[in-house]
């Protein structure tokens, strides 16, 4: 399984959202847009992270490749980095715990530009929870997944 995941603020913190592209081994790809509330950029590139991991889980998924344009992610989640940040240590606790239930798993770090397609599912999200003037919802745009709740 691959996945291609963004998530982004407006605002440090502000509205936020994540996109999610999942490709199966089967060929079907599946799009997550969801917003996550008021958060800051680098809570948003996380929780993009973490409903991969819990789809790839609720899919048992044996592999997971997933590529981010978020260097911090990517360099703590890879060992490179300390993840020191008290708001960001349950997320990236839970991704953690998460990845130790993948038998083959890799984070790779990808330019913004190749990355298109979960950029634009994150700010479809953010623009969807500022003009409901609501940034908290469970919505989720053309997928059978949101978080917590795998369809099969």
């Amino acid at each position: 399984m691959i996945a291609y995941v963004d998530g982004g603020s407006r605002g440090n913190p502000g509205p936020a959202g994540v996109g999610v592209i999942i490709e199966h081994p089967t060929g079907r790809r599946v799009e997550i847009s969801q917003s996550i509330g008021i958060r800051d950029n680098n809570y948003a590139e996380y929780a993009a992270l973490l409903i991969a991991l819990e789809y790839a889980a609720a899919y048992d998924s044996r592999s997971l490749q997933v590529y981010s344009d978020s260097e911090v992610v990517v360099r703590q989640i890879s060992g490179s980095y300390h993840c020191q940040s008290p708001a960001l240590r349950d997320i990236y606790s839970a991704c953690m715990a998460l990845i130790g239930s993948v038998r083959h798993f890799a984070i790779t770090h990808i330019r913004r530009e190749h990355n298109a397609g979960a950029d634009r599912l994150a700010k479809e999200a953010i623009d969807r929870a500022t003009r409901a003037k609501r940034p908290v919802s469970d919505d989720a745009v053309n997928a059978d997944f949101a978080l917590g709740t795998p369809a099969r």
